[in-house]
């Protein structure tokens, strides 16, 4: 007979858990996506999951493997959560449930949801075709359903009739249904953008409605909008050293740019380049609080120009859509660097932002009486989230189209229907 007990339990090799690596995974997109990729310590990621460093090097290779693994494993999950979502002969009905669908994904990956969002940018190439595969057929799924519900409204959004071939281009390079497909997922993905403390229940009511809504919107789409040209450069060597890392850390992130690649945009070596900056920190930092002037700018720009909270509210996101439209860069990084900010930055930071916040939200309760507290903060950054993703993503739109996107998130109607 074999004895037992403690000692013979303690001889006894331990398993590991048959979802480890799973857990790995979920663990470490939600510190990627709080932290940033070059902040996250593979050593706070194997604490977390309770394993030792060496362990966690028994399922990835390293801290670039473990990166890639949780953004595509994100990425397959979306993709799946979209292709659960059955056809339907009714297309009105099919969009509603895959918007469901797609809001429950993103509130249950909220904290993780940034790492889909902003931090992929990182990715080598043949690392970032799948993910961007998986995006982009959801995107057209939403786009062909959104044509589907009201086929006749691409021609009315541009005032001529495109018809055949063209009208098929249309729609897959800009169109109506093109730029409402990307404004619904920014609304149905804004969650992640945000920590408001609401129920699950109400935040899918509010944001669902406000994207199915935006289904049926026959929004201004100018035929003569044009991307604005390269214009002149800053004249002032410290304007010019932001204004060329801006473009930089939109473009490849923070992390991945040197002070030396950053010099070398403005004829500087590096040493220059500390003559009007201490860090690159520093230049991250005189960024962030540009952007959050300028947001703060267009508040004021706003209300001036309005006599009704309703009209606030549209004139707040005609100026903050005007804003993203001229300097997506800009925004880009205020959205997607905050990690990378020192504590002290970043919870001044968090304030300036919570106090814009609550000015859209008072004058959005102000115009719909019937809707919370919660809901309003809910539409505001849903809204900004149209503003900053669709500049960013569709050079080609155009401020109004944008501003009256934003607009009718919060309204819940089309904003020409304002009095």
């Amino acid at each position: 007979m074999t004895s037992g007990g403690p000692a013979a339990a303690a001889d006894r090799p331990r398993r590991r858990p048959p979802d480890r690596r799973d857990e790995i995974l979920s663990v470490a997109a939600q510190s990627f996506s709080a932290r940033g990729y070059h902040a996250t310590r593979l050593t706070e990621i194997a604490e977390e999951v309770g394993i030792s460093a060496p362990a966690l090097y028994r399922h990835f290779s390293g801290k670039y493997d473990l990166f890639a693994a949780a953004a595509l494993r994100l990425s397959e999950q979306l993709t799946a959560a979209a292709d659960a979502v059955e056809a339907c002969p009714d297309p009105r009905v099919e969009l509603d449930r895959l918007l469901h669908a797609l809001l429950a994904f993103t509130w249950e990956k909220r904290a993780a949801g940034s790492l889909y969002r902003w931090e992929a940018r990182l990715l080598a190439p043949e690392d970032r075709r799948p993910i961007a595969a998986g995006g982009s057929a959801v995107h057209r799924r939403v786009r062909d359903l959104v044509h589907a519900c009201d086929p006749a409204a691409e021609d009315r959004a541009t005032g001529e009739q495109a018809t055949g071939e063209r009208a098929t281009e249309d729609r897959a390079t800009g169109g109506r249904a093109d730029v409402l497909a990307t404004a619904i997922l920014s609304v149905v993905a804004s969650p992640v953008t945000h920590r408001v403390r609401t129920s699950r229940r109400t935040a899918m009511d509010v944001l669902c409605d406000a994207a199915d809504r935006l289904a049926t919107l026959t929004p201004p789409m100018p035929a003569d909008a044009t991307e604005a040209g390269p214009g002149l450069a800053p004249a002032g060597r410290r304007e010019a050293i932001l204004s060329e890392s801006i473009s930089l850390f939109a473009r490849r992130g923070y992390g991945e740019v040197t002070l030396e690649e950053i010099g070398a945009a403005v004829d500087l070596p590096a040493s220059g380049v500390y003559r009007h900056f201490e860090s690159k920190a520093a230049i991250l930092t005189a960024a962030f609080w540009r952007a959050s002037a300028r947001t703060t700018a267009a508040i004021s720009a706003g209300l001036a120009e309005a006599a009704t909270p309703r009209e606030a509210v549209v004139a707040l996101a005609r100026q903050y859509s005007a804003l993203c439209v001229a300097d997506p860069d800009i925004m880009t990084v205020f959205l997607s660097e905050r990690g990378a900010l020192a504590p002290d930055d970043l919870r001044a930071l968090r304030r300036q932002q919570r106090t814009n916040i609550d000015e859209w939200s008072t004058w959005l309760q102000r115009a719909r009486p019937d809707i919370s507290g919660s809901a309003a903060r809910l539409l505001v950054h849903a809204a900004l989230t149209v503003a900053g993703d669709l500049p960013a993503r569709d050079a080609g739109v155009g401020a109004e189209t944008v501003g009256h996107l934003c607009a009718a998130v919060m309204l819940g109607a089309d904003p020409r229907s304002v009095r």
